[in-house]
């Protein structure tokens, strides 16, 4: 049987405002899934809490039929299972591009004599050869967001992808080349769920959730 994400109604409140509530949501492998709305409607706290970065103020989330409740739980989701895309990019930019992709790997346990060759395979996809010993901080932004997706490449296990404005402030040319990556997970089976303001991102989805 295919590993269903499923949330059994999720509510999140901040002091007395409810953001949602009783959101019941089945994910499935090949997935693509756009959350839209206002600006403060609640679609990153509901990505952070489907990523397991954030708890519900009530309802429970499971993923192949195991409730996720436990930190335990959830650092081997985080590990085995799920890869976040975030909006800034999360890359120590003092650091060179593959010192980043080797953090990655080395923090899902891959091992050191595998690393090269999974970092030059993954930047080759993501049309940056040659990149590995460049600062991050002398990248542009698409190319930063560029080494993102790279960093979830390298992982190849990677069965559930949330993404935080994947395309916000990109270009066309990058915002479809991420848009043809995320595509690309899911048809590989992941589940692929991100948020935007965008509505020709949006139209790219398999299924929009409005918030």
């Amino acid at each position: 049987m295919s590993a269903l994400l499923i949330t059994h109604n999720l509510t999140y409140r901040i002091d007395d405002r409810t953001l949602w509530e009783g959101l019941n949501l089945t994910f499935s492998p090949g997935d693509m899934v756009a959350l839209t709305g206002e600006s403060g409607c609640g679609k990153t706290t509901l990505l952070n809490v489907l990523g397991l970065l954030e708890e519900p103020s009530s309802g429970t989330i499971t993923y192949d039929g195991q409730t996720i409740a436990s930190r335990k739980g959830r650092r081997l989701m985080h590990r085995n299972v799920m890869g976040f895309m975030f909006q800034n990019y999360a890359l120590v930019e003092q650091w060179t591009v593959n010192r980043n992709l080797i953090l990655a790997l080395r923090s899902v346990g891959i091992p050191s004599a595998d690393r090269s060759r999974l970092i030059r395979r993954a930047l080759r996809a993501v049309n940056l050869t040659g990149y590995g010993n460049r600062p991050i901080y002398t990248l542009s932004g698409g190319e930063q967001q560029r080494v993102a997706i790279a960093r979830l490449l390298i992982r190849q296990s990677l069965r559930v992808i949330p993404a935080d404005e994947p395309t916000a402030a990109l270009d066309a040319d990058n915002r479809a080349m991420v848009m043809r990556h995320l595509r690309d997970f899911a048809d590989n089976g992941a589940i692929v769920i991100y948020t935007t303001h965008n509505e020709e991102t949006a139209a790219l989805a398999d299924r929009i959730i409005a918030l």
